[in-house]
């Protein structure tokens, strides 16, 4: 309980100074780093941060080399918690996030997305999604990976959701591969607000699927191909949670 208190206590300092560090390379950089490769490799040090802070906290990743940073991708994972994002971060990617708009009243959340340039979206809303097509497809033009969680919402037992097509439709306009992305351990890393501890976060990056694939297939058909990749390899990071 004492090191979850801490941890917290640390945690709110931590993005205290974070915030303001961010807004000064934002503003140093906002001028020439067009793709923002700068915001990105000082949101990654942000991100590890979250996990060194707690010891007994480890990360675990897998399939480093699907993942060539010179290419854009619509990435692609289940999604499980806020910590989500701060573990696909373990591989470095420039990055923008789709999130959904209600996150920019969230303190230190909600500056990050500003001064990382994601793109936000109203569920439920045709005009919204529209627009974060338009949004997304012109980060995948200028070089930039777009990252979504097709699943929308979470589960809360950590099992994976029904997919929606967005991404996939996405994946198709732009004309780029899919990298899929398998997680876990960020549903199961508190129990009410005290930290798991030791725990281990998983972070398994699968093959891509190739821009021939993408195009030759329906959006319905690609989304079902992406979301069984995934779901096998969360079956085999997380055996226990599919026993019948």
């Amino acid at each position: 309980m004492f090191l979850s208190i801490l941890y917290y206590i640390v945690l709110i300092l931590f993005l205290i100074v974070y915030g303001i560090f961010i807004s000064l390379v934002w503003l140093l950089t906002v001028w020439w780093d067009k793709k923002k490769r700068i915001i990105a490799a000082t949101t990654y040090v942000h991100s590890m941060m979250l996990f060194w802070l707690s010891p007994g906290w480890k990360i675990k990743v897998q399939g480093r080399e699907n993942y060539d940073r010179r290419r854009p991708y619509v990435m692609i994972s289940n999604h499980q918690g806020m910590f989500d994002i701060p573990l696909i971060y373990a591989i470095r990617p420039n990055t923008r996030w789709v999130a959904k708009r209600e996150l920019i009243k969230m303190p230190f959340v909600g500056h990050a997305l500003l001064i990382h340039g994601d793109i936000l979206i109203r569920r439920g809303e045709a005009s919204s999604a529209r627009l974060m097509l338009k949004k997304a497809k012109a980060e995948l033009e200028k070089g930039v990976s777009v990252t979504i969680f097709p699943e929308g919402t979470r589960l809360k037992s950590g099992k994976m959701n029904r997919f929606h097509e967005g991404a996939f439709l996405l994946a198709k306009m732009a004309g780029v591969e899919i990298l899929p992305v398998a997680l876990d351990g960020t549903a199961n890393a508190f129990e009410g607000w005290k930290q798991i501890r030791p725990h281990t976060f998983k972070l398994h990056v699968l093959p891509p699927i190739p821009v021939e694939t993408v195009r030759n297939t329906g959006v319905r058909e690609l989304s079902d191909l992406a979301r069984e990749m995934i779901l096998t390899e969360h079956r085999t990071m997380r055996p226990d949670l599919y026993q019948e």
